[in-house]
């Protein structure tokens, strides 16, 4: 296990016969885990795999993902994790960018054909041979993983993450987290995430276990916790929303859960520590390998609504063009990190525009307090240029959010031959309510400035998202650009 045993801290020792992964009711030990990608590693061989091909993967979270991305490592390929929600079109677009060498994909996803060499590896019937494969010497600097962003904007990137970013983020994020062989790891993001991802890179840098519930669903996720008693996991506001919802009291040995994810609403964040969820805010991107900031549960309590601290040797500014801003000051966050990515693939441009003098622009919109905490206040994307007015959309909806016939609402600019765009509005209303047009925009009248308005409003039955609550913009415009007035 060269790769293995190259990320490992010296002084992290792996027991052989501990855990590595309860998946389908059954412990997997490291020994046999090991074993499982040393035969994964002949297959890959033995189908052309070879040093820094790119390799696509289509798997559910499980531990055919785990061996795979292992084996490809220490056969030194480049593992690219695709989003199983998406549809067959929108995987062809993504593997026609890469021209990947292979697309492995698990056998539950068997009839999904992206290209006509998907591979399948029959893992059970995998046998153990001698056979030296040729692998060369390996190298922190090399390209790691590569995740797609989420594509809200309709253009996914892919980024590039190296080895030594996932070190790097996974070291400084235990300065907080201070793992040990006895933690348990809930695998509860999708493994094509990073927040996923970087589950399975923490646990087997560190030898912890990873527990993999039977679906990512909120009565899945219950039951994992309930019966493995995992001690870490890593949830976003709509999974923690729904585990609150139940009134689930998590077991005392949890003893750490990530909120990440995006914008965290207030009034949940406080709810879930009152229910004694141990809750640790965090901030971070694709990019950043994961988070680079983190608060624990007694600042959580002091300032729900902030992303914590930056992690040290993390670093955040917060700059207006060229111009670093003082505290409690609204600008683009920029992070210095050694977690940030190499950059985007094939993207050049974009790259440069965002890495330079080794600072990361994150296109967020946020602020410093005078105490340092992190406070994110929308993103760059989520501005509309209306008349010539900048509005950001995040403002528009946490205003919209508080009339009590608002269930959900998200806010985006339609482009218009008049104002260059126009503030339109997406609602889902709660059941029973009757809220028109004309009453919320009575109701927004002595909220917001009236260029702020929304010009259109959709009432819909649900908005567009991801697989993690994130509301995909390009769809949402597609709803509007379809009920044209």
């Amino acid at each position: 296990m060269k790769v293995l045993n190259s990320i490992r801290p010296a002084s992290v020792t792996i027991n052989p016969a501990s855990v590595a992964v309860t998946c389908n009711d059954k412990e997997i030990t490291y020994h046999e885990l090991y074993q499982l990608v040393d035969k994964t590693v002949l297959f890959l061989a033995q189908h052309g795999i070879r040093e820094n091909d790119t390799v696509c993967l289509l798997f559910s979270n499980g531990l055919e993902f785990i061996v795979t991305v292992l084996a490809l490592w220490e056969t030194g390929a480049i593992p690219v994790p695709l989003n199983t929600k998406l549809l067959v079109k929108e995987l062809s677009e993504q593997t026609k960018f890469l021209n990947p060498k292979l697309i492995i994909k698990s056998k539950e996803l068997e009839n999904t054909n992206v290209r006509n060499n998907d591979l399948i590896i029959p893992f059970e019937k995998l046998t153990l041979v001698k056979q030296k494969i040729k692998i060369e010497d390996f190298s922190r600097e090399k390209t790691a993983l590569m995740l797609f962003t989420s594509g809200s904007s309709g253009k996914p990137k892919a980024v590039m993450l190296s080895f030594e970013n996932l070190i790097q983020s996974a070291l400084i994020g235990d300065k907080v987290l201070l793992q040990t062989e006895k933690d348990k790891w809930l695998a509860s993001l999708p493994f094509y995430h990073i927040g996923g991802f970087s589950i399975i890179f923490r646990a087997i840098m560190f030898g912890a276990s990873i527990v993999i519930p039977t679906s990512l669903s909120s009565d899945d996720l219950k039951e994992a916790i309930l019966k493995y008693h995992p001690t870490l996991a890593s949830l976003v506001s709509n999974q923690l929303k729904k585990l609150a919802d139940m009134n689930f009291i998590p077991p005392k040995e949890l003893r750490m859960v990530l909120i990440g994810g995006g914008f965290s609403d207030k009034e949940l964040i406080l709810k879930a520590i009152d229910m004694n969820w141990n809750i640790a805010k965090v901030y971070g991107l694709t990019e950043t390998s994961s988070f680079i900031s983190i608060m624990n549960k007694e600042d959580v309590r002091r300032k729900p609504e902030a992303s914590g601290k930056a992690i040290l040797p993390n670093q955040v500014f917060i700059y207006s063009g060229d111009e670093e801003l003082l505290s409690s000051k609204s600008g683009e966050i920029i992070v210095k990190s050694p977690s940030v990515m190499k950059g985007y693939f094939k993207s050049d441009d974009e790259t440069n525009s965002k890495l330079k003098n080794d600072l990361f622009s994150t296109g967020d919109i946020g602020y410093l307090d005078e105490e340092g905490f992190l406070f994110v206040e929308t993103k760059r994307s989520d501005l509309i240029i209306s008349g010539g007015e900048n509005i950001y959309a995040t403002e528009i909806e946490k205003i919209i959010s508080t009339n009590k016939d608002v269930k959900e609402v998200s806010v985006t600019g339609i482009e218009d031959k008049t104002w260059g765009q126009v503030v339109s509005a997406a609602i889902v209303l709660n059941k029973d309510a009757k809220l028109s047009e004309s009453d919320l925009r009575s109701f927004l009248k002595d909220k917001l400035a009236g260029y702020k308005i929304p010009k259109k409003i959709l009432f819909v039955n649900e908005l567009p998202k991801t697989e993690l609550g994130k509301v995909i913009i390009e769809k949402l415009k597609n709803l509007f650009n379809t009920n044209k007035d």
